[in-house]
């Protein structure tokens, strides 16, 4: 398991800046022209293969900059846009959707041109590639592969570009870590052959391997990516089991009644109140600009957009919110996993839920919390020991966990609490939630890609038997 630590560096003079800002933009104008090279699909057999990818590309390169350096522009490119691919199938859930669709050879089939980039690249352009290790009717490649085209289609946007320039990466032999008079130090290649530019961080630290460069302009100075194997413990076999809701009040529900991370509904509240407020403020000062501008008076419009619609504050103040929601959703999620249990169950952490009426905006701030809990914990799982597992989250919060009821409705659930219309189970709604979860890991009928539909229509057969044939007796677990 890998963990990443960064290490800044203090404020650089002039010519260090320079230094590092002219290798910036060198790096990732090579870096730009090799992901322009890998946006067309007939060349992603590159991607399965980065080697043959950088052989390919070195008669590009230029003479008088280090090999190494153009090489790390290269295998950056090509995993930028191998995680490009890997995220836009993920986000249209392409996997459950295959295997919702097809069965047996067919399904075998299309996973299988999921799993090579060269032949999702193939798909892409019509064609239709033939497994060697199995066998599938031509009519059922050509159907299989026409689904997936389609979603491949719809799911992947515009090719990745460079379109910030603000990092860089490099390997062991492009920096040099020492330490002189109790300092530590870091000397980083430049684009000057045999000059490299010294670094002076603040603190020290174990910094090896492949790095990450990244510049940080308000401040001139950058901080160094580095990572380093973490520790695994074995996995636990009788630490028990929990099922975890994310709510929108706090962190996190458990499915043994505990809430973790209070005051996080606040937080995103007032993180979103504050957005709105800034950006409507915002949009009235770009619209005085515009008047002036219509009205002859540049100057006016050009003190406008200088004193008062910079973007140092803005991104200084997201820097802020980001930080305050990691901090709370780290300490929730260190909680509620304190005792170790043997397997966490969570729905999809992907998925997003408005709290605004400004959709735009709730969308924005939900993504940074979603984002800092499901790698918070990923982390926190596999360093503890623990199993992490997902599963479908469809009507979670409207079913009644008792297990002789299961009623399913929207009404059951009134803002944060639980009140079953049939059996009056009462409790918290994302405490429900959570015991829900922890059922559906092990439930042989609802998949994590089950439609939700066909969820329902489940619960709703199994209140139904309970009700009509076992008289209320439970049914078996997972039934």
């Amino acid at each position: 398991m890998k963990r990443t630590a960064k290490y800044e560096t203090r404020p650089l003079n002039r010519g260090k800046w320079r230094d590092i800002l002219d290798l910036t933009l060198f790096y990732t104008d090579v870096k730009d022209t090799y992901l322009r090279v890998l946006a067309r699909a007939m060349r992603w057999h590159y991607l399965d293969a980065p080697n043959a990818f950088r052989n390919a590309m070195k008669s590009q390169y230029r003479p008088d900059v280090s090999v190494h350096l153009q090489d790390q522009a290269v295998f950056d490119a090509a995993d930028t846009m191998k995680r490009f691919i890997e995220a836009s199938i993920a986000s249209s859930h392409m996997r459950g959707q295959v295997f919702a669709r097809y069965q047996g050879p067919q399904r075998r089939y299309a996973y299988w041109l999921l799993r090579r980039y060269e032949r999702i690249g193939a798909v892409l352009q019509g064609k239709t590639p033939t497994p060697e290790t199995f066998d599938v009717a031509p009519s059922d490649r050509k159907d299989a592969m026409r689904f997936v085209r389609r979603y491949l289609r719809q799911s992947l946007g515009t090719p990745p570009r460079v379109r910030v320039r603000r990092s860089f990466a490099l390997d062991s032999t492009l920096y040099r870590v020492f330490e002189e008079r109790g300092q530590q130090y870091i000397a980083i290649t430049s684009t000057t052959p045999g000059k490299r530019a010294v670094l002076p961080l603040r603190g020290s630290g174990r910094i090896t391997g492949n790095v990450r460069v990244v510049l940080h302009p308000r401040s001139r100075s950058v901080s160094i990516h580095t990572s380093y194997d973490v520790k695994v413990p074995e996995p636990r076999s009788s630490a028990g089991c929990i099922g975890l809701d994310a709510g929108v009040t706090e962190v996190i529900a458990s499915s043994t009644g505990d809430k973790y991370g209070r005051g996080y509904g606040k937080l995103l509240d007032r993180i979103t109140d504050e957005t709105m407020r800034t950006g409507k403020a915002r949009n009235k000062l770009h619209q005085l600009a515009k008047k002036a501008e219509a009205k002859g008076d540049g100057a006016k419009a050009s003190r406008i957009r200088r004193n008062n619609l910079g973007r140092k504050q803005l991104a200084k103040q997201r820097a802020q919110d980001e930080a305050a929601i990691r901090t709370i959703v780290g300490e929730a999620v260190r909680q509620a996993l304190a005792t170790s249990p043997a397997v966490v169950v969570v729905e999809d952490l992907t998925h997003m839920r408005g709290r605004t009426q400004n959709r735009k905006l709730s969308r924005l701030v939900s993504r940074w919390a979603r984002s800092a809990l499901k790698d918070r914990l990923e982390f926190r799982t596999e360093a503890g020991g623990s199993r992490l597992e997902t599963v479908n989250a469809a009507y979670t919060s409207q079913t009644c966990p008792n297990p002789t009821c299961g009623y399913v409705h929207q009404d059951n659930r009134h803002g944060d609490r639980f009140h079953c219309l049939q059996c009056g189970w009462d409790g918290d709604a994302d405490v429900v939630a959570g015991m829900n979860l922890l059922q559906r890991w092990d439930d042989p009928e609802i998949r994590l890609w089950t439609p939700k539909e066909q969820v329902k229509a489940i619960l709703m057969e199994r209140f139904r038997r309970r009700k009509e044939t076992l008289r209320g007796t439970p049914l078996p677990a997972g039934l």
